[in-house]
């Protein structure tokens, strides 16, 4: 009883940080409740508070609770903040995990109601995509299909379970169409096999948990509560299991949600934001709360969030404001290219943490990008910059698995000994090659002492050894690739169209859309990405010093007379200087050759690759390192300073699709993962599969309000940096007199802070419309152009303040004005 009082003490103090939608949602009494919570707006504080309150203050046994979230992340970082709330004890005893851990421990416990024993295992991923076992030998061309589109098939099975079709449903509907009754027999005989063998896979949890929910309802007769986390995220079956819950005849039960429809960017997932709308008529009682104060990003960086997601006209009208400074406009900039882009986030990096005097370091910036093959450029530019970095969500590039394939391919018609390389492309794409075959050809290797592995192949493809007639004739198709791909390269043919005509010879795409059904997109624009690399030609060695040649001496003097200006305070090394006409030069050059004009441009290139893939992490200094991410890994993130790069039509959006909400969707949550500065860079022309092509800047960002936006750097003050550290929430350091001299410079042409080399070409404060015709509507999206110029209609009622008039005028429209000053300063939670 003590820990209760005190429990409720520290409850109700929470409670009273809260702001008024917070606290609503935390306390509401209805039954059915959508908690609509924008970025940044705190909604895990909100979730997590609601689940305290059944317990403490609705006498809702922690039993009887279950709360969903969508990664295993969230659930243990709730029961963190649980523990604190209403103890271990209870927080044990409350079902908390994901949609899978969940139904996983219910079926078990229930297993022999949908014919499983209880001590049936999960498949994981690796497992369920070998598919062992399945029978179709009776029918030939649904064999034939599962031999030849692996991936695909099963991409669409697991596509079917999320919708909640069961293989005798999928049989049903597709009746009438060849492939599609083809894939039915396999769907039927692979749930036959896992049957058989007393297996699940991840899709066969879901579906399990909704036939034991409608065989036997009272399994959940106990539940009096359900909390589901991320609710923009959730498909067609998951939104059944949520109804199958509770809706219930047994219990009154109550259920919460919270998510945000603005933030819906998972439909490759089978994500269904339309859920929003099944819950309203489904559930007659439903109450909306929207949370739309933002701890997290300043004034500007909300108002242009909300210029790119006000353009879906289908959307759920809510807002956003802060209580954070207005802060600074973000950056709207365009490059020459992909390469400058590169360069100018290191140096901008590098120049902000510099100015920033303490407040921010390498840890505090995130590079964020539609496409994971856009990467490459920043992490070779980082590394010559000796910028730490890491990945989220994916390999390095040269560390991914489609880039080694090709490489692999090429590495081995360069060096017919490499039996590494051998290995790696053997079956790739599949050649019906197995485990007994392999050690066959490795023992038939071994007797051929002398023999280069191509050789072997052409003796096995010839006939010689004890192979059977199909195997001898894969190979010999495997050795005829080779000796191709072996005449290019000494007819020294670019590496560019080497890579293409491996590509093709391979069928690689082909073998990309079987293999990976859900990303083969992303992976073939990856080996895009390695042709136009290997067609650019700029790569260099890991010392990161660039290759001397004829045409990059000019610009090596440059730099160096631009070094020679900027000596004050360096150390200087005596180096002593050999001329050419020193003793002993002539015989030094006879011993030992001149390696950088007789390198084999294969060979450069190969090593470059290589080097670059087995380059060790940087070493962690104090200021941790630049996070490089994709936008849809980005989500639930933040950091102080975030470059959105590559924002071009094509890209983003970037499908041809009319409907382009989602595109619009993600763009918005890579804009609203920072806190303080905000990039948006646009290259004016890009490498695509080793072309060069002209880009416009995407859609999304037309017509903006030139308040909220400027086309070069920041500029960098003492106030710049104040609000910096307010929205951080750090102490401000001492004022810089150098800050006020950097402001000045700004306005030269001449400064290197700000360089034409790295500004928009159109004045400040202006943006041009892209050039080419723009319908008027995209799908849910709109035009820009056609949005009223009228935004006070839509912005939160402000507040009266004792702030003065001069501070009113700086806050940006996004904004409401601070709550008075005898009120507690809010809490600051994150998504």
């Amino acid at each position: 009883m003590e820990d209760e009082g005190r429990w409720r003490k520290q409850f109700q103090d929470t409670i009273d940080s809260l702001n008024e939608s917070q606290r609503n949602s935390v306390l509401s009494k209805a039954k059915t409740l959508q908690i609509l919570a924008g970025p940044g707006s705190g909604k895990t504080r909100v979730l997590t508070c609601r689940a305290a309150h059944f317990v403490l203050n609705e006498k809702i046994k922690p039993q009887q609770i279950i709360v969903v979230t969508f990664t295993n992340k969230a659930a243990n970082e709730m029961k963190k903040r649980l523990y604190t709330m209403i103890g271990n004890k209870n927080t044990d005893n409350l079902a908390i995990g994901t949609f899978h851990a969940i139904c996983a421990r219910l079926v078990r416990f229930n297993a022999g109601v949908v014919g499983l024993k209880s001590n049936f295992t999960i498949a994981d991923t690796d497992t369920s995509k070998q598919k062992p076992g399945i029978d179709t030998t009776s029918h030939h061309r649904s064999n034939r299909l599962l031999t030849e589109r692996t991936g695909a098939i099963f991409g669409i099975i697991s596509k079917a379970k999320s919708e909640g079709i069961t293989a005798k449903e999928y049989s049903d509907l597709n009746s009438k169409t060849f492939e599609r009754k083809d894939i039915a027999i396999i769907y039927t005989a692979y749930e036959e096999q896992l049957q058989l063998n007393n297996l699940v896979d991840f899709d066969n949890l879901l579906m399990k948990a909704c036939e034991l929910f409608r065989k036997k309802k009272n399994v959940l007769a106990h539940v009096k509560a359900v909390l589901v986390d991320e609710y923009q995220d959730t498909n067609i079956i998951q939104y059944e299991l949520i109804k199958l819950i509770t809706k219930n005849q047994h219990t009154d039960k109550t259920v919460t949600i919270v998510g945000d429809p603005d933030q819906s960017i998972f439909s490759f997932r089978s994500a269904e934001p339309e859920n929003f709308n099944k819950m309203h008529n489904d559930y007659s009682d439903t109450q909306t709360i929207n949370m739309e104060q933002n701890y997290r990003s300043t004034g500007t960086i909300l108002d242009s969030a909300l210029h790119v997601i006000k353009q879906d006209v289908k959307r759920i009208d809510k807002s956003l404001y802060t209580n954070n400074p207005a802060g600074i406009p973000i950056s709207l900039i365009s490059l020459r290219d992909e390469d400058d882009q590169a360069t100018f986030v290191a140096k901008e990096i590098k120049k902000i943490i510099k100015y920033s005097k303490g407040l921010l370091d390498y840890k505090d910036f995130a590079v964020l990008m539609r496409m994971n093959y856009i990467s490459q450029k920043f992490e070779a530019t980082f590394r010559s910059h000796r910028i730490p970095f890491t990945i989220i969500g994916g390999d390095r590039f040269f560390n991914r698995i489609e880039i080694k394939d090709i490489l692999g391919y090429l590495k081995f018609a360069y060096n017919n000994f490499d039996y590494m390389s051998y290995s790696r492309i053997i079956n790739v794409p599949k050649r019906g090659i197995g485990d007994v075959a392999l050690t066959k050809i490795g023992a038939f290797h071994e007797t051929r002492p002398g023999n280069s592995m191509l050789e072997t192949l052409h003796e096995i493809g010839a006939g010689s050894g004890a192979f059977t007639n199909p195997i001898c004739q894969k190979l010999k198709g495997l050795a005829k690739i080779c000796d191709d791909i072996k005449a290019m390269i000494e007819h020294k043919m670019p590496i560019h169209e080497i890579l293409g005509f491996i590509t093709r010879a391979i069928k690689y795409e082909d073998y990309l859309k079987e293999k990976y059904f859900n990303d083969h997109e992303a992976r073939w624009s990856n080996i895009g990405e390695l042709i136009s690399l290997a067609k650019a030609e700029n790569y260099h060695g890991e010392d990161d010093e660039p290759d001397m040649s004829q045409s990059q001496t000019q610009q090596s003097q440059t730099q160096q007379s631009q070094n020679t200006q900027n000596l004050d305070g360096l150390e200087l090394i005596d180096v002593e200087v050999v001329s050419e006409d020193d003793e002993g030069t002539e015989n030094l050059d006879s011993e030992f050759p001149d390696y950088q004009h007789e390198k084999d441009p294969i060979v450069e290139f190969l090593e470059y690759c290589s080097l670059s893939a087995n380059q060790k992490e940087q070493d962690e200094a104090e200021g941790g390192r630049v996070t490089v991410s994709t936008m849809h890994a980005s989500k639930g993130l933040e950091w102080p300073c975030v470059f959105v790069v590559t924002c071009c039509e094509g890209v983003v959006p970037m499908h041809h699709d009319p409907d382009v909400s989602e595109e619009g969707r993600l763009l918005y949550v890579a804009m609203t993962r920072s806190q303080f500065f905000l990039y948006c860079i646009t290259p004016k022309r890009r490498d695509v599969w080793g072309y060069t092509q002209s880009t416009e800047r995407t859609r999304f960002f037309g017509n903006m309000d030139q308040k909220i936006y400027i086309t070069k750097s920041p500029e960098w003050t003492n106030e710049t940096r104040s609000m910096l550290a307010a929205t951080i929430g750090k102490p401000a350091p001492p004022d810089d007199d150098d800050l006020v001299t950097i402001k000045k410079k700004s306005s030269n042409k001449k400064t290197a802070e700000y360089s034409t080399q790295y500004t928009d070409s159109q004045s400040q404060g202006f943006y041009a419309s892209s050039s080419s015709p723009v319908k008027p509507s995209y799908g849910g999206f709109v035009s820009a152009a056609t949005l009223s110029e009228d935004k006070s209609s839509k912005r939160p009622t402000k507040r009266k303040s004792q702030e003065d008039t001069t501070q009113k005028k700086k806050r940006s429209s996004a904004r409401q004005p601070p709550i008075k000053s005898s009120v507690k300063p809010e809490p600051e939670p994150t998504d």
